[in-house]
């Protein structure tokens, strides 16, 4: 099974944001720029390209953290500094699983038997996403099931594109099955993928998804700039 292949042809073909939309007439996404940069960062570097994004987003943050900490060094020895809005809801969240996490820890490989589950939850918070804020009713769902048939999928991949369309994850699901703090990063990302950030209801979404994976604000925020699928973002 080619979980690159999927992911390529669902974040391009625009079936994604048909499921989040309901605009099955024209393009499915409402954020053509969205769905294109979401495309051609699966062609180009694969269900991988997730996992280096990842990586690079949790340097960021990494670094980010440690000048606070020697801010607040420097803080304690004159007045004491003072603590920004949100901080205490920071600190609480920024758990200590998210400190010293390495390189090789974010590394997806799609022929190995273990990655490929891995990269299985990967499709199927993808299609989570894009499903969350959907109203189809059963004909939209059923002309967007057609669409995926129009895709370059084998057999078994559509088959499981089906099924993960038919029956979601929901956010428990989802995150029940993430088992490492490296892979609750990387199905943000793809939930990113998903959806166009410009929706309320998306925002809402990767909110709720963020908290319920125990990802640090700072975290999240990283990966918003590693991955700008906001329109003015994309312009």
């Amino acid at each position: 099974m080619n979980f690159d292949r999927i992911m390529s042809n669902l974040a391009g073909s625009g079936v994604l944001g048909g499921l989040a939309g309901g605009a099955v007439s024209g393009a499915l996404m409402s954020n053509k720029k969205a769905r294109k940069t979401a495309g051609t960062v699966l062609k180009v570097g694969g269900i991988a390209a997730l996992g280096g994004l990842a990586w690079k987003a949790y340097q960021g943050y990494s670094a980010q953290q440690g000048q606070q900490g020697q801010q607040g060094q420097q803080g304690q020895q004159g007045q004491p500094a003072a603590a920004p809005a949100g901080a205490q809801r920071q600190q609480h969240r920024a758990s200590p699983v998210w400190s010293g996490l390495e390189e090789q820890g974010f590394a997806i490989n799609p022929d190995d038997d273990s990655s490929g589950s891995r990269a299985f939850l990967l499709v199927q918070a993808m299609i989570a996403a894009a499903c969350a804020d959907g109203h189809l009713d059963p004909q939209e769902r059923e002309r967007i099931l057609g669409r995926v048939e129009e895709l370059g999928l084998e057999v078994d991949e559509k088959a499981l594109v089906f099924d993960a369309m038919r029956s979601p994850l929901s956010l428990t699901e989802l995150s029940q099955r993430v088992d490492c703090p490296e892979l609750a990063a990387e199905v943000y990302l793809a939930s990113m993928l998903a959806v166009d950030t410009s929706r309320v209801a998306s925002e809402l979404y990767l909110d709720a998804l963020a908290f319920r994976l125990g990802l640090p604000d700072g975290l999240v925020a990283q990966m918003h700039k590693q991955l700008p699928l906001a329109p003015e973002a994309a312009a």
